[in-house]
């Protein structure tokens, strides 16, 4: 269900859903509050998550924060105004610059999880020529034509546009990749692609910046889950956060790709990840 918040003389939606420990979940690019990924079976294994929309997604304005930094700060007020002292930061994809500097200095953040994250500034081919300002209309063109005809692909042809989703962010090749989906991977994608889409917060992503010193301020504990696999976000993101954080643990997902939640390890990589999130919590509270 979306709710709207207006705090600090700012508008933005998000979720809030289940009862039990708070997971604050840190979406990644061309979503929103109404996340897909492992939302519903961590409600499920009686975690209250929250998942506000990211700058430039949903009906957060792309102006609510200009950095990492400060969409980190924006979320620790807004967190402690609810009166919520203790939770666990979950950063997906692009939202891991944001979930590395809100768990950062920050004693209400029980645990930290990196899930397939970016962990410090990404590189793409012609980046100088996507974030100028100008081409971002023609851009957003770009993009509502492509989920368009993924859409409908989905619909069409749902177990090939599911292989072709994946083989997007995957560095293996289009058989392997078709031999290590099932059904329940091929419905995940569907929602994906009827809940994801285009917004203006890819040029909030695409500008993002964080400081090493901030993951080496993280005192909390850190789960770190990624696979070689993931051409979105290349491995050497989970390399370099487990540099930076030594404390970490990490688990090097057997996902065909950039989405842990799809394969033949996604169920496994989903409950390391809740137990992790349970056990910190139960520390905090004993």
């Amino acid at each position: 269900m979306q709710h709207i918040a207006d705090w600090n003389d700012q508008q933005f939606d998000y979720r809030d859903s289940g009862t039990g420990p708070v997971v604050l979940l840190i979406h990644g690019t061309q979503s929103d509050y109404r996340e897909v990924y492992h939302v519903e079976r961590l409600i499920e294994a009686g975690y209250r998550v929250i998942v506000p929309s990211r700058p430039g997604y949903g009906k957060t304005p792309l102006q609510l924060a200009a950095s990492p930094a400060e969409l980190a700060a924006f979320y620790q007020g807004w967190m402690a105004s609810r009166h919520i002292t203790q939770y666990t930061v979950y950063g997906i994809s692009a939202g891991g610059p944001t979930a590395l500097a809100l768990a950062s200095n920050n004693p209400a953040v029980r645990s930290l999880v990196l899930a397939c994250a970016m962990t410090h500034q990404i590189s793409l081919p012609y980046q100088a020529w996507l974030i100028q300002p100008l081409l971002q209309r023609p851009l957003q063109l770009i993009q509502q034509l492509l989920w368009h005809y993924v859409k409908d692909k989905l619909i069409k042809f749902p177990q090939e546009a599911s292989v072709r989703m994946v083989e997007m962010t995957s560095l293996l090749q289009r058989e392997d990749i078709r031999l290590q989906l099932n059904g329940a991977d091929e419905e995940l994608l569907y929602q994906v692609g009827l809940q994801n889409g285009p917004g203006r917060g890819v040029l909030f992503d695409l500008t993002q910046q964080i400081e090493r010193q901030t993951l080496r301020d993280i005192t909390c504990p850190v789960l770190i889950v990624h696979s070689k696999a993931d051409r979105a976000v290349p491995f050497e993101h989970a390399l370099y956060a487990r540099r930076a954080i030594p404390h970490a643990q990490f688990i090097e997902s057997k996902s065909p790709g950039h989405l842990i939640w799809i394969g033949p390890s996604a169920r496994h990589d989903e409950r390391m990840i809740e137990r992790f999130i349970g056990l910190n919590h139960l520390k905090a509270d004993t």
